[in-house]
C-alpha cells in the first residue's frame, strides 16, 4: 500500500514538474512573439515615414510625419517603461505612498484615452465623486492600475457603446466599478485573464499591439496597496465589468 501511494505522489510530482516547465516554455515563447510583435510595429513605422522624407516633401507632409514619429516613439517608450515596471512590483519601498484622488485619477485617464473615446463615439457614465474621500496610495501606479482597467473597457467596447463607472465606499475601502458593453470573456478568458501575457483571440483581432501585461501588472499593483482587482462576464459579446477595491488608508 505505501509502495502504491509513493508510486502515486511520484508520478503527481512529475506531472506537476512537467507543466511548470511546459508553461515556462510557453510564457517564454508568448513573451518573445509579443515583445518581438510590440516593438517592430511602431519601429516599422518609424522606419517608413522616416524614409518618406525628401527634399520634395512638402510642408505639410512633413508635420504630419513628425506627428507619426511622434507618437510612435512615444508608444515605444510606453513600452520599455511598461516592462521596466514589471520588476518594481513587489518592491514595496519604491511605493512613494500620499494623499491623492480618484476623481483626479479618473479625469486624467479620460483625458489620455480621448481619442479612442471619440472614435468610437463612446458615452462615459461618470459619478460625482461627492462621496469619495482622498486616499493614500503611489500616484503613478494606482494610476496605472487604474486606467489599464479604464483602457481596457474602452478599447474592448463596441462603437457608440457606454461605459459606466460607479464609485462608493464601503467600510475602510473605496470600490470602483468600471462597466462596458463590450465583448465580454467566454469561460477561458475568465479563468486566464491578469495572467502574464494572456490575450485572448478576440481582444488580439481588436487590438494587435497589445502585450498582455496591463492588467497582471494592475493586479500586482492593487495587491501591494492592499486592495484587490475583480472581475465578471456572462461571456462573449456580453460586456465585463471590473470592480476596483482601494483601501481609503495604507
Amino acid at each position: 500500500m505505501e509502495i502504491i501511494i509513493l508510486t502515486i505522489l511520484v508520478i503527481v510530482l512529475f506531472i506537476y514538474c512537467l507543466k511548470i516547465k511546459t508553461d515556462s516554455v510557453a510564457v517564454e515563447k508568448s513573451f518573445t512573439s509579443i515583445v518581438n510583435h510590440t516593438f517592430r510595429t511602431p519601429l516599422t513605422r518609424i522606419k517608413w515615414m522616416s524614409d518618406n522624407l525628401k527634399p520634395e516633401t512638402t510642408l505639410a507632409e512633413q508635420m504630419e510625419i513628425a506627428k507619426n514619429i511622434s507618437y510612435s516613439t512615444n508608444h515605444l517608450l510606453e513600452i520599455v517603461d511598461t516592462l521596466a515596471g514589471i520588476k518594481d512590483l513587489n518592491n514595496g519601498s519604491v511605493y512613494a505612498m500620499k494623499t491623492i484622488s480618484l476623481r483626479e485619477i479618473i479625469e486624467d485617464g479620460i483625458a489620455k484615452f480621448n481619442n479612442p473615446i471619440n472614435e468610437k463615439k463612446l458615452k462615459l457614465q461618470i459619478p460625482a465623486f461627492n462621496s469619495i474621500p482622498l486616499f493614500t496610495a503611489d500616484t503613478k501606479k494606482i494610476s496605472f492600475a487604474i486606467h489599464a482597467v479604464l483602457e481596457n473597457s474602452i478599447w474592448y467596447s463596441k462603437p457608440e457603446g457606454t461605459i459606466s463607472i460607479e464609485a462608493g465606499v464601503s467600510g475602510s475601502s473605496i470600490n470602483l466599478s468600471i462597466h462596458d458593453g463590450g465583448m465580454g470573456m467566454n469561460w477561458k478568458d475568465r479563468r486566464n485573464v491578469g495572467d502574464k501575457f494572456y490575450r485572448s483571440t478576440e481582444a488580439v483581432k481588436m487590438n494587435t499591439d497589445g502585450m498582455g501585461l496591463s492588467l497582471y501588472m494592475a493586479k500586482k499593483i492593487m495587491e501591494m496597496h492592499g486592495g484587490s482587482i475583480s472581475f465578471k462576464s456572462h461571456g462573449r459579446d456580453r460586456g465585463s465589468v471590473f470592480y476596483i477595491s482601494i483601501p481609503i488608508s495604507k
